[in-house]
């Protein structure tokens, strides 16, 4: 498969918008997040705040998923969060814990796929979901415990 110039430069730039977007207003999503009793206070739209949030949430998403595929997109953006919240608790850990397993099975599915000849995509997403059983069985070994 071979992606177009003009689809890598639309990710570029759409990815690029999204990031800047988030990184200079994150303290007002994360208090609309984790603090939605603090927000009338504020003086804070949730309704706006909200839409921003999705639109740029959605712009990154469907240029993504555009080039990659929904299994991978979708594999990297829920099963590392579902891991972090399956064996840690508090956002700080959370967030750390998911990029960690995010990274490691993506060199996982990266190796397996140089080392067998698989696809990539498949690889990485196969790799995630062994990570999902192998994490929650050991939540269920230490809720038993």
């Amino acid at each position: 498969m071979v992606v177009s110039k003009g689809k890598l430069l639309a990710k570029y730039f759409t990815v690029g918008y999204g990031r800047q977007a988030v990184t200079k207003l994150r303290r007002k999503f994360h208090l609309i997040s984790l603090s939605p009793d603090q927000v009338p206070q504020e003086g804070i739209s949730i309704r706006w705040w909200d839409f921003l949030f999705y639109i740029t949430f959605g712009l990154i998403v469907t240029v993504s998923v555009r080039i990659v595929g929904v299994l991978l997109i979708f594999s990297y953006l829920i099963i590392p969060a579902v891991c972090a919240m399956l064996l840690v608790r508090g956002f700080g850990r959370r967030l750390i814990i998911g990029w960690i397993i995010g990274t490691l099975t993506s060199i996982v599915g990266l190796h397996a796929s140089c080392t067998f000849d698989f696809p990539t995509g498949a690889s990485i997403v196969c790799s995630f979901g062994l990570v999902l059983i192998i994490v929650a069985c050991v939540k269920v070994i230490r809720v038993r415990h």
